[in-house]
């Protein structure tokens, strides 16, 4: 058992993963191809895989942009040195792999070596730095296919007074940026990302979806990756994750810029038809139900009473959830995104939106804790309950 005991003045810091970033500090953005093709979201660089499955050694892509602060899509220019790409999840920088036409563009550490750095030109391309009379840009493929609801293309390293223009200008990642609108188009029912194939029987249509795209973040079982931001969805009643997804889907959570984790849900969640959705609550209700690790260490007899007075109205005494009250189960569920969420919403970044009636329930009562320890406290008792 791996227990994390925080410092009541380092919460805001160290729990909520959440929160706005740091105005004052510049995290990067979108690097995104100047024309947008054919692509209404059009196109900007990622990394193959997303969130645990993410491929840094497979060559650098473009796919369909995505709105927010996502691990293998927020990049840095001129940094940490003058010229370089830079993806700050991981710490590695773009290269070229070779200074040849077609060369794969690739991520290595970041250094002064050969073909790490880059000129970023007045016309938009960028170009290899190297002593080499032959210049080579950063450029997408001339064909697209489609993933889901998304697009993407192959990356290269192409003669620079050869290339079509239209497949080699960039909009770079800098502070201050004004990108082009994104367009998010809207997914209706029965629309949305085709059944991935060659996938085991048995799973259904809410099985081969879940796999594919949530699996990645929640786990196999649903145990939830906390690197992921991503809690323990399973054992989680229906009617709150049915709730949770349109919430998402519909923009009563993940509405706010600064909200990293949050939005990148939102996000996701309307690349799929409502049908879809449901598919995927079914799907969950038939993992496995183990409880979460416990991460969050408090004053469990203080939490009791504060528990007591504060939650078990609503959430029960054993903190299973009451339908009818529409308060979910709490037991045996991921303890650190407790935390979180309680401050999110003593701070307003959620159950503030006019239409999200029981988040604007919830909202007085994590205000009502007396104090940032409480949240602790709190959901250490919790830990306690047995969830079976």
């Amino acid at each position: 058992m791996r227990l994390i005991t925080f410092n009541v003045v380092l919460l805001v810091a160290v729990v909520s993963l959440g929160s706005p970033l740091q105005a004052q500090e510049f995290m990067g953005g979108n690097f995104m191809l100047k024309d947008a093709l054919d692509a209404p979201k059009r196109y900007c660089l990622d990394l193959e895989g997303y969130a645990f499955t993410t491929d840094t050694s497979a060559p650098v892509i473009v796919h369909s942009c995505k709105e927010g602060f996502f691990k293998d899509g927020t990049w840095m220019v001129d940094f940490p040195q003058p010229g370089q790409i830079y993806l700050p999840e991981y710490e590695l920088c773009v290269a070229a792999e070779s200074l040849q036409e077609g060369a794969a563009v690739i991520l290595q550490s970041c250094s002064d070596a050969p073909l790490r750095q880059f000129v970023f030109r007045d016309d938009g391309k960028v170009e290899v730095k190297s002593g080499s009379s032959e210049k080579f840009c950063l450029a997408v493929g001339e064909t697209s296919r489609p993933t889901g609801n998304n697009l993407r293309r192959e990356t290269r390293f192409t003669r620079c007074d050869e290339i079509d223009e239209h497949l080699a200008q960039w909009i770079l990642p800098r502070e201050g940026t004004a990108y082009p609108v994104v367009v998010s188009e809207s997914v209706q029912a029965g629309a949305g990302r085709a059944l991935a194939g060659g996938m085991g029987m048995g799973m259904g249509a809410g099985g081969h979806l879940y796999v594919g795209a949530c699996s990645p973040c929640h786990g196999a079982n649903g145990e939830g990756y906390a690197s992921e931001f991503s809690p323990k969805i399973s054992g989680q009643e229906d009617w709150y994750l049915t709730r949770q997804l349109a919430n998402f889907r519909n923009d009563l959570r993940g509405d706010h810029d600064s909200e990293r984790w949050a939005k990148q849900m939102n996000f996701h969640i309307k690349d799929f038809a409502p049908a879809q959705l449901d598919s995927f609550v079914e799907y969950i209700g038939t993992l496995q139900d183990t409880p979460s690790e416990v991460t969050i260490d408090g004053d469990t007899s203080r939490g009791q009473q504060l528990y007591a007075q504060t939650c078990s109205a609503c959430h029960g005494e054993n903190s299973m959830g009451n339908p009818e009250l529409n308060s979910p189960r709490l037991a045996g569920m991921t303890d650190w995104y407790m935390v979180t969420q309680l401050q999110k919403f003593r701070t307003g970044l959620r159950g503030d939106h006019p239409e999200d009636t029981f988040g604007l329930q919830m909202a007085p009562f994590a205000k009502a804790l007396p104090d940032e320890q409480a949240l602790l406290d709190v959901v250490a008792y919790i830990n306690t309950l047995s969830s079976e």
